[in-house]
């Protein structure tokens, strides 16, 4: 069976389970409140003669990374997208709320809201990418009507998996672009 024909397609599989540990990451980070804990804020100084590229490059270094980790499941069965992904949504919900507790929540939408949601798209479909494997290989250790073994379904879904995080690949540099965008016109450095 291959993975664009089954009666649950594996990539709703896996990205419902990548949803499912992104909220549960989130969530963690956004309960523990890390700016009660920390200095009074400051604001960070604004390097001189930063330029919008060079947000973008910081920007860059910062999610691309992420974005491999999280997809590295692929090669790992799984077990580096289960253990990185929470942790990066764990890191995110705890950056959330020193932001809301700092600026206030609608300082942080209003800041945030249109590369936002194209970032945590990508970081999901990076995530849910890197679960394919596993999920291919579980669903056809538990089905009866299989014919592939678990390691050739994992093997199969190689491909496909690649793919998903070439479009995730897009959404990140179209996030980092309006990110830098934001980031250059309100004066801030990330």
């Amino acid at each position: 069976m291959s993975v664009r024909n089954g009666d649950k397609p594996l990539l709703l599989i896996a990205m419902m389970l990548s949803l499912a540990l992104m909220l549960a990451g989130f969530i963690i980070g956004f309960q523990t409140d890390l700016a009660a804990q920390s200095e009074p804020h400051q604001p960070a100084p604004t390097e001189a003669g930063l330029t919008w590229l060079s947000v973008l490059g910081r920007i860059l270094v910062t999610n691309i990374p992420a974005l491999c980790l999280i997809f590295s499941g692929v090669i790992t069965g799984g077990i580096s997208t289960l253990i990185a992904w929470p942790l990066t949504a764990i890191y995110i919900g705890s950056t959330m709320r020193i932001g809301q507790t700092r600026l206030g929540i609608s300082e942080v939408v209003d800041s945030i809201w249109i590369y936002a949601p194209i970032e945590f798209l990508a970081l999901l479909l990076g995530a849910g990418a890197g679960l394919m494997p596993l999920t291919a290989a579980v669903r056809s250790a538990l089905s009866t009507s299989e014919h592939a073994r678990p390691l050739q379904q994992y093997l199969h879904t190689f491909p496909f998996a690649l793919k998903i995080l070439g479009i995730a690949s897009v959404l990140l540099l179209a996030a980092a672009l309006l990110e830098a965008t934001v980031l250059a016109t309100k004066g801030f450095a990330p």
